[in-house]
């Protein structure tokens, strides 16, 4: 049987696990040919030295209740060397000070008045507009909408700019009004699709009977995962810095993929695992109705600032993972890690370690500052919120461009048309943020999931019959 060859576009975790996957298929020959467009492997996920101490700028930890992550580390024999943070508690910056998150809330929303009023986030107004959620008639059934517009109508701008905001908006980069809440809040979509209250329904909601972190990472940084997948895939063809620029059909059924040295290759499958805006210019003249839909994922930017302190910059011990900043403060931060407190392997020394982000609406802002402009901002907005003491004695600050996919309302909707236009081209498959999840265990399901669907359309229509064994979540995607 002649060997087949299926090639990667994507070097991040997205592609580097379907390239894995792809290799240890079984006992068919595939050959592998991956490209990336950048001078690196992984994508989102680096880890730097800074001061000796082995310290993640992208991606920061692996969300534990989607198997992919502990998974892979498993299978890489990583599984031993996974940690989970020393501190869970968060505060958010509100009302001249930091107040700690109340428990009981699911994603932000309250479940009850007086965990609210304890907390001090709230105002007594901004209580009482929450609390018009209980009698508030239920809201009729609609299309996907915003995130801030479902809980600003439910619960109030206060609860939305305090308590839900700066939890979702950290995580994807976005402002509320701009995520999709079938996609990113999925949670509160069912609780406001089945009650008339959210409160009311956040009360009776369970968390799973786990009682494991919610989030680990990898004693020395995620990058190890990389490193562990850049040696398994040492057969495949691995080229760094190369663009694929255009993808045709060939006369005898194969693709012809197009390169920015001028080369062309010919493949039997492709796992494409590259942001949406390269997927639509690859895919521009074969399926133009897939092109556009890849068109219209919208990306943003994000800024990190990596910041060690002496330990007596800290006023008193830190107890907690750290902090939120609602976006209303006119702030440029928006979320404060404190590293030292919440992951063991940085507490040793004395010294702290604070990771920050800077806020959604800040991004422009940041942009037209210089690092030690930006430095200079963030350790006085650090010192106005925690008390900080003295400048920062070492300061890394990491720029990603265009960073992050923005799920707007109507994007699984979208995800369905775009998935329908590729179901037309056999052996090809999307995988990655820009989809269905953008956290790394999503990603890394999604790539085993695209190998699993390619292999099985090469087995179609070359070798009815032959089965693989791809991983035990190889067989689904993954959403968020």
């Amino acid at each position: 049987m002649s060997q087949r060859h299926v090639v990667v576009v994507g070097g991040g975790i997205t592609g580097l696990t379907a390239a894995r996957a792809l290799l240890g298929a079984g006992t068919a020959p595939v050959r592998v040919t991956l490209v990336e467009s950048s001078e690196r492997l992984g994508g989102k996920i680096r880890t730097e030295q800074i001061a000796s101490k082995a310290v993640d700028v992208g991606a920061e930890a692996l969300l534990t209740k989607v198997p992919g992550g502990l998974e892979l580390c498993r299978e890489l024999g990583l599984q031993g060397e996974l940690i989970s943070p020393a501190e869970k508690t968060t505060y958010v910056w509100a009302r001249g000070r930091l107040r700690e998150l109340p428990a009981g809330i699911l994603a932000g929303l309250p479940d009850g008045a007086m965990p609210l009023l304890r907390s001090g986030i709230l105002s007594p107004s901004g209580v009482a507009r929450a609390a018009l959620d209980l009698v508030l008639p239920a809201a009729k059934a609609r299309e996907d909408r915003s995130v801030g517009e479902l809980v600003r109508g439910r619960l109030g701008q206060q609860a939305l700019d305090r308590l839900v905001d700066p939890l979702l908006g950290t995580i994807y980069a976005a402002d509320s009004d701009s995520l999709s809440v079938r996609a990113t809040a999925p949670q509160i979509e069912t609780l406001a699709r089945k009650h008339r209250s959210l409160i009311l329904a956040s009360r009776g909601v369970k968390p799973p009977p786990y009682s494991g972190p919610m989030f680990v990472t990898v004693a020395g940084g995620l990058q190890r995962i990389v490193d562990r997948l850049r040696d398994e895939i040492a057969p495949a063809d691995v080229r760094l810095q190369t663009r694929a620029t255009r993808i045709e059909r060939a006369g005898d059924g194969r693709y012809r993929l197009e390169l920015s040295a001028g080369e062309t290759l010919s493949a039997d499958g492709i796992v494409i695992a590259a942001p949406a805006s390269e997927a639509s210019s690859m895919l521009s003249a074969l399926s133009p109705a897939a092109a556009d839909e890849l068109r219209g994922v919208r990306y943003t930017s994000t800024v990190l600032l990596t910041l060690r302190y002496p330990s007596s910059a800290a006023r008193a011990p830190l107890h907690g993972a750290g902090f939120l900043v609602p976006q209303s403060t006119g702030w440029l931060l928006g979320a404060c890690t404190w590293l030292s407190a919440k992951w063991t392997p940085l507490a040793a020394g004395e010294e702290l370690w604070l990771r920050c982000s800077i806020a959604r609406p800040a991004i422009d802002r940041a942009s037209s500052l210089d690092d030690e402009q930006l430095t200079r901002a963030i350790s006085d907005e650090l010192t106005q919120a925690m008390g900080l003491l003295g400048r920062p004695l070492t300061v890394m600050v990491t720029r990603w461009h265009h960073a992050l996919p923005v799920y707007e309302p109507g994007h699984l909707d979208r995800m369905a048309r775009l998935e329908e236009h590729v179901s037309k081209l056999p052996g090809l498959e999307l995988a990655g943020a820009a989809y269905r999840g953008i956290g790394v265990p999503q990603c890394i399901a999604q790539g085993k999931a695209a190998v699993v669907r390619v292999l099985s359309e090469l087995d179609r229509t070359i070798e009815p019959g032959r089965e693989r064994n791809l991983g035990a979540d190889g067989d689904a995607l993954t959403a968020v």
